[in-house]
């Protein structure tokens, strides 16, 4: 198989295991009689090997782990060649059907102002699922002329509703404006329609994620912003989140530098890498968003392309809106929809295969995001069903190539390979081990809203990610490796003794019944005259 590469040496017995989909570079050089491999991972670590000639020679370890780090074709990868079966099949998971029944859209009613659209053979947008939202009043060819005016065809679609209050949050690309300030009226349309059925009043508000002047500048290029005053009922505001490209810089600042600093010099290379303000600018974004929603107004978010920032901002807003994404399943449900299915590139942004380091599409897009829900974990741990290690796994599957999900970067390409019967979906795996990520801090029936504090003062370093390959993480002794594994082990202890109670107090209570059931039992029976 093709997964991992294990070295072993004599000196340290331990085994030293790296899937290969984790490597981002491998250099080899010469020293005296060694033959040296430096091997940096998209986790951070850096590893320098050395191997005698012979051994070189022998076994060509170089061209070996470089072919199967980097294959030439999608085919050769390792998930495709691990198909596993479990409990229940991950890639069937996401039910846009099943979704909208339980956000209160039935299609069917003649008041309802929204339907679906068939975008199976992706006439409409090859980069979105093959089932979207759209308004009900707007026909095909409006649609489809709306689509066109959108950059890479990326239509709003609508991904969220509230049961209660009737708002819906929706998610596009940005207008092909361009300098000239052109007009598409199917658009301005569609989106007035959006606006006329926000339940307070007739309103859209428009969330940009880019800062006003990087927006201004996409006009150059093609894109840009909706004219207010060609579009009708709206409202635009810009969250000035960064691109991807500060993104990358700002990881590989923390995750790099970070681990080779000393303790003395962390807390500044962790202000230099700027990545707490980072995820307080995309929690605070998001917050606006909820807060639009919950004023009665429909809201739509968009970026340049619509699937980096604006996917960031949609999942946690739904995250902070809905207590079902806060549940193991109902998490996993949202990352089907807003991530794989709504075309977040995750080839491109993980570098899978991708030899070149300089590659500027690179980017922790979807780790970034992972890091938002784990402080919004720690803000709120009793409002979410899972703990960290469910978010520390999936960042790991994303990179390591083990299973189909993270494959590609949108659902036809997926389609079009087949991975649902080639591949096994990380779904799957998830669902197969619950008791790994259940967390001993939930409480069944946190429903309301969560609004989070958006502060960097209040906001840490992701320890278990960011710290991870660092020795003075890590006690130097004892049972426990970090404190937080202390605290959960701790409360899973007490879990377990409060459920030992309550079987108990359980026990109790049918050996109580049993004994008032003999007691009237007895009460009606006529004991036998002896005398």
């Amino acid at each position: 198989m093709n997964f991992r590469w294990c070295y072993q040496n004599k000196v340290k017995p331990e085994a030293l295991e790296i899937p290969l989909f984790l490597i981002m570079k491998i250099d080899k050089s010469y020293d005296k009689n060694l033959h040296i491999l430096c091997i940096s991972t998209k986790d951070g670590r850096s590893i320098k090997l050395g191997f005698t000639n012979e051994i070189q020679h022998e076994y060509n370890i170089f061209s070996i782990i470089h072919s199967y780090a980097f294959p030439q074709t999608i085919i050769s990868r390792f998930a495709l060649k691990h198909k596993v079966e479990g409990q229940e099949d991950g890639w069937n998971l996401y039910d846009p059907h099943i979704e909208c029944k339980r956000l209160g859209i039935n299609v069917n009613s003649s008041s309802c102002n929204w339907k679906f659209l068939d975008n199976s053979n992706w006439e409409y947008c090859d980069t979105y699922p093959e089932t979207i939202i759209v308004p009900k009043a707007l026909s095909k060819f409006q649609i489809r002329n709306c689509a066109g005016f959108r950059k890479k065809n990326r239509l709003p679609a609508l991904v969220w509703s509230s049961p209660h209050k009737g708002t819906s949050l929706w998610r596009a690309s940005q207008p092909k404006a361009g300098i000239r300030t052109s007009r598409c009226l199917e658009d301005e349309n569609y989106l007035r329609v959006i606006a006329e059925a926000s339940p307070k009043e007739p309103l859209l508000y428009i969330f940009d994620a880019r800062p006003y002047i990087n927006a201004q500048a996409q006009r150059v290029l093609g894109g840009g912003v909706e004219n207010k005053f060609n579009y009708e009922l709206t409202e635009l505001q810009h969250l000035s989140i960064c691109n991807i490209h500060a993104v990358r810089e700002s990881w590989q600042t923390l995750m790099v530098t970070g681990n080779s600093v000393p303790g003395s010099k962390y807390f500044s290379t962790v202000e230099k890498s700027s990545w707490i303000e980072y995820l307080a600018t995309l929690l605070s974004g998001a917050s606006s968003i909820v807060e639009g929603l919950m004023s009665g107004v429909n809201c739509l978010v968009h970026c340049s392309d619509g699937w980096d920032r604006t996917t960031q901002l949609c999942s946690i807003a739904e995250i902070l809106l809905d207590s079902h994404y806060r549940t193991v399943r109902g998490f996993c449900q949202l990352v089907e929809k807003e991530w794989v299915q709504f075309g977040h590139q995750f080839d491109v942004r993980l570098g899978n295969a991708n030899s070149n380091t300089n590659d500027e599409n690179r980017s922790p897009i979807f780790l970034q995001f992972l890091d938002c829900v784990y402080q919004l974990t720690q803000q709120f741990p009793t409002h979410f069903e899972f703990n960290s290690q469910l978010l520390e796994d999936i960042s790991y599957f994303a990179y390591s190539g083990r299973f189909g999900t993270f494959m590609c970067n949108s659902q036809k390409e997926r389609h079009n390979l087949n991975l649902q019967a080639r591949s096994t979906s990380v779904w799957t795996h998830v669902l197969d081990n619950l008791d790994r990520y259940m967390s001993p801090y939930y409480q069944v029936g946190q429903e309301d809203l969560i609004t989070p504090c958006c502060s960097s003062k209040i906001l840490t370093v992701w320890k278990e990610v960011f710290l991870k390959w660092s020795s003075e993480f890590y006690y130097s002794g004892g049972e426990f490796n970090s404190a937080d594994q202390h605290k959960e082990v701790l409360m899973k202890s007490a879990n377990e003794g409060m459920n030992l109670f309550k079987t108990i107090i359980s026990q109790k209570e049918k050996e109580i019944q049993n004994l008032k059931k003999q007691l009237d039992e007895l009460q009606g029976y006529e004991f036998p005259d002896n005398s």
